[in-house]
């Protein structure tokens, strides 16, 4: 999940390590030198169900950009305040999404996947985006609890 957040008249974005370790092993999509450093910089860091929960702060304005553009990293207060149906409504809408994906997939040759593979992509992303449903939903109903900055409520 994503926060956005105005400190000192600036906009920065919290970012969970989960997403960030899923952007750089999962997709096959870019991610700037400046995440990889803030997060590594200081030498090796062993991502655990222990830690990866845990927020990183991004300040610099193309990184706030950057994780902008990701739509499929959950924004939590997009999700906070929806009631159950509503977040029920939203999965059933990204499953119905998924299976879509996936009969079509299936229905391809290999040699019509290897030229479609921004559809496989696209499969990873909307299932992520799925877990995270729940994972939102486990926090409204006191099933998980995430180490939200201070500014959260």
């Amino acid at each position: 999940m994503k926060l956005f957040h105005k400190e000192r008249g600036k906009e920065v974005v919290y970012v969970q390590m989960q997403d960030i370790m899923y952007l750089m092993h999962e997709l096959d999509i870019g991610i700037p030198a400046s995440i990889v450093s803030k997060l590594f910089g200081g030498g090796t860091v062993i991502v655990t169900d222990e830690n990866r929960f845990e927020f990183v702060k991004f300040s610099n304005e193309k990184e706030v950009k950057y994780f902008k553009d990701l739509d499929f990293i959950l924004d939590y207060r997009e999700y906070k305040d929806l009631t159950d149906e509503q977040l029920d409504k939203k999965w059933r809408e990204l499953a119905d999404k998924l299976n879509g994906i996936a009969e079509k997939w299936n229905g391809m040759s290999i040699d019509e996947r290897k030229k479609n593979a921004e559809l496989y992509t696209e499969y990873q992303k909307i299932d992520y985006m799925l877990k995270f449903l729940k994972e939102v939903y486990d926090v409204k109903h006191g099933a998980r609890v995430m180490p939200f900055p201070n500014f959260i409520k």
